[in-house]
């Protein structure tokens, strides 16, 4: 299903919970969800599902032994076979096995609540990364989760959180369990958790990367078992859908995919989106006529409109830029009224290394993570107009994120700096950033990266470092089992084979394709080249959207619903930047934009009879 809404009442509190539960109907209905299917409401817990746009992913199984129901949505796989659509069998799991074990046999992109009528409580199971969003609100007389971070905070008041806001205006992401609002959570990654009258009443982790066992599988062995749990995996998938269509693009990680749906005899499409004449889009093309798959090319290009922005609100709450995922859903959208299921190759990049450079050339070595490096190349490694926050709000983003990184990898410092990094960006970059973007997509029609099965992406955490930097391990797994596809040129013009004396000559465009960039780098840095006056997409989105009427009004600094969060002098004389032209945009403008539209839109959809 594409969303969900819980109540849980506090001792006593029952009347405002129900309240609360009317009110949260009525926000959803304004925003869009479709028509929601209600659960039996209860003195303990009230539900409420809502279908994805394509109408799939409606029901809520339901027990008439113990009257205990279940709803999920997201992706789930069983390791007994069955999937998203046996939601009956999956709640006579949990009742047999209680929810510790029922975690483990799962795997996939999901959020699972239970509302478990034997102990009256509401049990909350998120997926291994918490790519699948799930939030949580508690207010004295209830507790409230959906998948909607926008929905619970319509709730009631809500203050901003300044943290949250700054990542987001910054990076265009928001980190750890942070939303816009202090008062709505984000729910972990690889957890239970227990709600009873109104209170969380225990949280547990079923899943930590310190269960694995980090550098145990190397070699052929490492190659053949990757191969065996993706192509297990992938068979599952193809088990659960009539019509899927997965990414191909230039990249490793699409065609190590695109392989292992080959390998199982699967019927699907392939489908990349860009300009008809960028590498990645010609290349892709010819690949899939190559391998005689159906192939499309969406352009996703779409002029933004205030009429736009709603509907795109409706899936991101805000959390995402509403120009960047306008064009993601304008995809989806096209690709959803002919096929049943998205595939993508998110999480595979983990398979060869990434970011692993910035440990060169000690890889793999058991000390302490720089964190203040990863920090600044890479999750502050852009520049923002940090003046136009308030000086007492103001972040220094590389000693912020440096503390991020360290509260999330703590107990992890004697394990590879290798594993570290991978840690870091499956908890921070992947759960939030990622895990966004695929929870959006999910209320419109269903989305899976085969990568994120527990089997797969364990697999790759234990192979060996040294197998795994320059995707040594892809590129010998792809020439081993499917070599059509690791022969045929990447993006990069060269082939995604291992470097051997035999296969050498192939390489010639490797130094020609990192000389460009570097010489491109180093234009830059001399002034030869002004990135000022680099066309830019957003500058021109940007003079063009402040030709509406609504534009003008939205972002006039007196009346912004984000303005306690600004320097009023920095922030009015970055709007007029942004008027003038006189702009060099890097996300900032149009996540302004995004942050204050949906300020907007929450204060319509608080009730009126909210103190």
């Amino acid at each position: 299903m594409g969303n969900f809404f819980v109540v849980v009442p506090s001792a006593g509190k029952q009347s405002e919970a129900d309240k609360i539960f009317r009110s949260g109907l009525e926000s959803a209905h304004q925003l869009g969800f479709a028509a929601a299917q209600l659960t039996a409401r209860t003195e303990w817990a009230s539900a409420a599902v809502y279908p994805r746009r394509n109408g799939s992913g409606s029901r809520i199984a339901t027990d008439s032994g113990t009257g205990s129901w279940l709803l999920a949505i997201g992706s789930w796989f069983h390791r007994d076979g069955y999937t998203a659509g046996a939601e009956s069998r999956l709640l006579g799991r949990y009742l047999a096995a209680g929810p510790a074990e029922l975690s483990r046999e799962l795997e996939g992109f999901f959020v699972i609540v239970i509302g478990d009528a034997r102990t009256r409580e509401v049990v909350t199971l998120t997926d291994l990364v918490g790519s699948c969003h799930g939030f949580v609100r508690a207010s004295q007389n209830w507790t409230a989760l959906s998948g909607s971070s926008l929905l619970l905070a319509a709730l009631s008041d809500s203050t901003l959180d300044p943290v949250g806001c700054q990542e987001f205006l910054s990076t265009g992401i928001i980190y750890e369990d942070r939303t816009y609002y202090k008062e709505v959570r984000k729910l972990g990654p690889a957890s239970i958790f227990r709600y009873r009258s109104g209170v969380n009443t225990g949280q547990q982790r079923y899943w930590q990367i310190t269960d694995l066992d980090p550098e145990s599988l190397n070699g052929e062995d490492s190659i053949r078992k990757l191969w065996a749990v993706l192509v297990r995996a992938v068979g599952r998938v193809r088990d659960s859908s009539l019509r899927p269509v997965c990414d191909l693009t230039g990249g490793y990680d699409s065609r190590v995919l695109t392989a292992a749906f080959l390998a199982v005899n699967a019927h699907f499409s392939t489908v990349v989106s860009g300009d008809p004449s960028c590498r990645d889009v010609v290349v892709s093309r010819g690949l899939a006529q190559q391998l005689s798959l159906p192939h499309l090319h969406v352009e996703p290009d779409v002029n933004i409109t205030f009429e736009h922005l709603r509907k795109v609100l409706a899936f991101t709450d805000g959390e995402c830029d509403l120009f960047e995922y306008a064009r993601v859903l304008h995809v989806h959208e096209i690709l959803s009224e002919r096929f049943d299921l998205s595939i993508n190759g998110s999480f595979g990049e983990l398979a060869r290394g990434y970011w692993w450079e910035l440990l060169f050339p000690r890889a793999g070595a058991r000390r302490r993570l720089d964190a203040s490096m990863l920090a600044r190349l890479r999750f502050a490694a852009h520049p923002t107009n940090v003046s136009i926050f308030r000086p007492e709000l103001r972040l220094n983003l590389v000693d912020h994120f440096a503390a991020t990184i360290e509260r999330t990898n703590a107990g992890l410092f004697d394990l590879p700096n290798s594993l570290q990094v991978d840690h870091a960006y499956l908890m921070m970059r992947m759960q939030r950033w990622q895990g966004r973007i695929a929870s959006s997509t999910n209320r419109l029609w269903p989305c899976l990266s085969p990568f994120l099965f527990s089997s797969v992406l364990e697999t790759i955490l234990q192979t060996q470092t040294f197998l795994r930097r320059r995707g040594l391990l892809v590129r010998k797994m792809l020439a081993e089992f499917q070599p059509q596809l690791a022969r045929y040129p990447l993006e990069q013009g060269y082939p995604a084979l291992p470097v051997t004396w035999r296969t050498i000559y192939r390489f010639w465009p490797v130094p020609v394709y990192y000389g460009k960039k570097l010489l491109k780098k180093g234009l830059l840095q001399l002034g030869y080249v002004d990135a000022r006056r680099v066309p830019s997409v957003r500058s021109s989105k940007a003079i063009q959207f402040w030709k509406q009427e609504e534009a003008q009004a939205l972002l006039r600094p007196a009346g912004m619903k984000s303005a306690a969060l600004f320097d009023s002098t920095a922030l009015e004389a970055f709007i007029e930047r942004s008027r003038l032209g006189n702009f060099v945009p890097n996300g900032g403008w149009s996540r302004l934009l995004t942050l204050e539209y949906t300020l907007q839109v929450l204060d319509q959809l608080r009730p009126k009879w909210i103190d």
